[in-house]
């Protein structure tokens, strides 16, 4: 089994909260291929295209719109992302979208049972889980290792015009969680 990158690793540490009340598992970390600004949603010196995933948190948990993040930059959201307590893992500690699809599931598959691990080893509050397919790997362990799952299905991936969606979704979530 591939680890994750360090320079993924030293930024994930950077930003992990004294206690984890809200944990978020995406698919994979993300392939920066040795630029640091493709590096997305822990590093905070760039806010890229592509840093959908932040953007929609951001905005799911704060409220913080666009023009928001073009005059603070990512750093302040980070802060107070770890002050609350949210925090983020990948199922896959490797990037994993250049695979082919069939790859790309065995890989997955392969990964959650360390995933489960390192959730369960941060004893979070809550766990939301991002994207249908992964929520349906996840759902079952997750819940046997005895974490809190306050979703019924997979929240999308905030691509293009499923932010609103994905907003909703995640927010439902911690609803349910504040409700449970």
């Amino acid at each position: 089994m591939v680890d994750e990158e360090t320079w993924y690793s030293q930024l994930r540490e950077q930003w992990k909260p004294e206690h984890a009340h809200l944990l978020l598992i995406a698919e994979s970390a993300p392939d920066d291929r040795g630029d640091p600004t493709q590096r997305h949603f822990f590093y905070a010196d760039h806010l890229g295209r592509a840093d959908n995933l932040f953007r929609s948190v951001v905005q799911a948990m704060y409220g913080t719109t666009k023009e928001d993040l073009k005059q603070t930059g990512k750093r302040p959201w980070l802060e107070r992302l770890r002050s609350d307590g949210f925090y983020l893992i990948d199922l896959a500690p490797y990037p994993v979208n250049a695979g082919s699809q069939t790859a790309r599931t065995r890989v997955l598959r392969e990964s959650v049972a360390g995933c489960v691990t390192r959730a369960h080893a941060l004893n979070p509050d809550e766990v939301v889980v991002v994207k249908s397919d992964l929520y349906l790997m996840l759902d079952g362990p997750l819940r046997a290792a005895g974490l809190s799952v306050p979703q019924d299905t997979g929240i999308p991936f905030p691509l293009g015009n499923k932010r609103a969606e994905f907003v909703s979704a995640f927010n439902d979530a911690r609803r349910r969680s504040d409700e449970g």
